[in-house]
This record gives structure tokens, C-alpha cells and sequence, in this order.
């Protein structure tokens, strides 16, 4: 039986343009600076990691609670209400449900934030469950938290399939000797021959699958 470790923002949902600009616009609100390449910083980070990357580099006085909750009030709006599915993911969600698919969310994002999304769009039921970075306590630049959903569905290198859209976790999954399919989106163009090279296969729709 084949198994499915699926990313969820930017790889099931169109969710990236909405962080794009979270970690600038609170840096500007605060008078703080802005590194130019901040986006290529924080989008492998968690939330706790990109408010102590604030507090220990940039210089940022708030507490890492303080910084936490301002930012997930600037996205918990758009998960919640306008975040759309990537075209035809519910299909293929569909197709690999009534084949048996064991399948799982893996996201370096928060429960508490995503869920509200994942009810909106009706995704719950598709998934044994949905796995945190945080709750691991591992991120997806190592292979790690890939094994640990792995185990978790009961699966096997052999018939487990890793969906990502980002190179640092593609890499990540390839360094377990995961095969891993990837999924175009605009945040990662500038990373797409690099992300070509090293995934398995590489897929600008959903509908290239059904």
C-alpha cells in the first residue's frame, strides 16, 4: 500500500504570497530594518525560529511570545477565509483516497492556524493526520521528521512518497533516501533548476498525476 507525506503551504494550498511579506511588514511596523534577502532566510524557518532569528540578529526587542502572536494575526485572517487549493489537489487527494493511499500533512506551520484551512477547504478527510515541525521538534532540513510521519502511516522508503515545493526540504527528504515528488509554485522559481535536479520528478499541476 503506498503511502503520501504531503507539505501543505505552497504544495497543497496556495498560501506563500501571504507569508511573503509577514516577516517585512512587521519589521517595518516596528522601525527595524529589513535584510534584502529576509524571504530566503525565514521560509525554512518555523514561527519560533524566524522570531528568534528577529531577537538574536536583527536586533528586535519584543518578546519571542510577542512576535509569535503578531504574526500569526497577520496570516490567521487568510487561512481561515481566502487561501485557495492548488488546482486539482482535491482530485488527485480523491484518486489516491479510494486507492487506499495511506496520506499526511507535514508542515513546518502551526496547527493552530492551519486547521481553520484545512476545515474551510473539507481536507481533514483525507489525511491519518497533520504533523508539526513543532511537535517533532525536527525541521525538514534532515530527514528526520520525514522518517517520523513515515513510521507514524506505516510505510516504507519503498512506497512512501514525500510531496514538497521547497529545496531546502526537498533536500531534506532526499538525504533519507526519500523518493519526492515536487510541486511548482512562484515562491520557489528561483530555486526551480536546482529543485528540478534533485527531486524525482517535478510537476507544475496536479492534473499531470490524475
Amino acid at each position: 500500500m503506498k503511502s503520501i507525506i504531503f507539505d501543505l503551504d505552497g504544495t497543497l494550498i496556495d498560501s506563500m504570497p501571504v507569508w511573503k511579506d509577514t516577516g517585512r511588514s512587521f519589521l517595518l511596523k516596528h522601525g527595524f530594518a529589513v535584510p534584502e534577502n529576509l524571504h530566503s532566510i525565514v521560509k525554512s524557518q518555523t514561527i519560533g525560529q524566524t522570531a528568534e532569528y528577529f531577537r538574536s540578529t536583527l536586533g528586535v526587542t519584543h518578546s519571542t511570545e510577542e512576535i509569535i502572536n503578531e504574526i500569526i494575526q497577520y496570516v490567521e485572517d487568510a487561512y481561515k477565509n481566502t487561501i485557495p487549493l492548488k488546482s486539482y489537489a482535491r482530485e488527485f487527494l480523491e484518486k489516491e483516497q479510494k486507492n487506499g493511499t495511506k496520506m499526511c500533512v507535514l508542515t513546518a506551520s502551526e496547527a493552530s492556524y492551519i486547521r481553520p484551512a484545512l476545515e474551510r477547504l473539507d481536507l481533514l478527510k483525507y489525511f491519518q493526520f497533520i504533523l508539526t515541525c513543532s511537535e517533532t521538534g525536527c525541521y525538514k532540513t534532515e530527514p528526520d521528521v520525514f522518517c517520523i510521519a513515515m513510521k507514524k502511516l506505516g510505510g516504507t522508503l519503498e512506497n512512501t512518497i514525500v510531496f514538497e515545493d521547497a529545496l531546502y526540504a526537498v533536500e531534506g527528504a532526499k538525504k533519507g533516501g526519500f523518493t519526492v515528488y515536487a510541486v511548482a509554485d512562484p515562491a520557489t522559481e528561483a530555486d526551480n533548476p536546482a529543485i528540478r535536479s534533485m527531486a524525482d520528478r517535478y510537476i507544475k499541476s496536479y492534473a499531470e498525476l490524475l
